[in-house]
């Protein structure tokens, strides 16, 4: 498994990620058993495979590459940026934030904060903190700092301080996508980004992750 990612350095970056899995696909053996998360109990439960999964490898090669690109990407920072993945659905978001959780604990360790706080998920089925208050925080504090949605926050959200948009569902609407864009492009003054993220300079640019060659 490897992934290849090509750099920009113009405002309104956009990335394309590659994997083995997306160029060749991959193969699942007849019968094979997955385990598939219940939207309602978030149990796992395991039945036999009879559609189309996303590969956990895939999923985690993505978040792995991002992880260690970012500071090519944003090489005067000292944090993670802030940074929004759009999920496909509500179970495929909750794999991507214990995944996000994982790879980035090394700089949830390094920050002291914790992974639930780090790593969040916002959709409409979000349970244990009301929707609108994540957003608030997002938007106003440094935690959460990567953020996974599937459509809540896809249009009419303004997170100023957001300047990572990775995208792991394809988009078949362009007018829609260009909205999903817009939450990456707004601008915000210096003082308070510095304020929000505690850095010691502003808001230059944002970049896109193309995971799935959704447009």
């Amino acid at each position: 498994m490897k992934a290849t990612l090509n750099l920009g350095a113009a405002r309104g970056v956009a990335l394309c990620l590659r994997t083995d899995i997306s160029e060749r696909g991959s193969r699942i053996e007849p019968l094979s058993v997955v385990g598939l998360r219940d939207r309602r109990t978030r149990a796992v439960r395991w039945e036999q495979l009879d559609r189309e999964v996303v590969s956990l490898d895939q999923i985690r090669t993505i978040i792995r590459a991002y992880r260690d690109s970012y500071r090519q990407l944003f090489p005067e920072r000292t944090k993670v940026p802030k940074t929004l993945i759009f999920a496909k659905d509500d179970s495929h978001a909750d794999t991507i934030v214990e995944i996000a959780r994982q790879e980035f604990m090394p700089e949830i360790l390094s920050e002291g904060c914790s992974a639930n706080d780090y790593v969040r998920k916002i959709t409409y089925l979000t349970e244990e903190a009301r929707p609108e208050d994540l957003i608030t925080a997002f938007r106003n504090r440094l935690t959460p700092r990567i953020v996974v949605t599937v459509d809540m926050i896809a249009t009419g959200t303004d997170i100023k301080p957001l300047e990572v948009l990775i995208f792991m569902r394809p988009v078949r609407s362009r007018g829609f996508y260009e909205q999903m864009l817009g939450r990456g492009s707004r601008t915000i003054d210096e003082t308070e980004f510095q304020r929000v993220m505690g850095e010691e300079v502003g808001k230059t640019r944002f970049v896109v992750i193309d995971a799935v060659g959704g447009q």
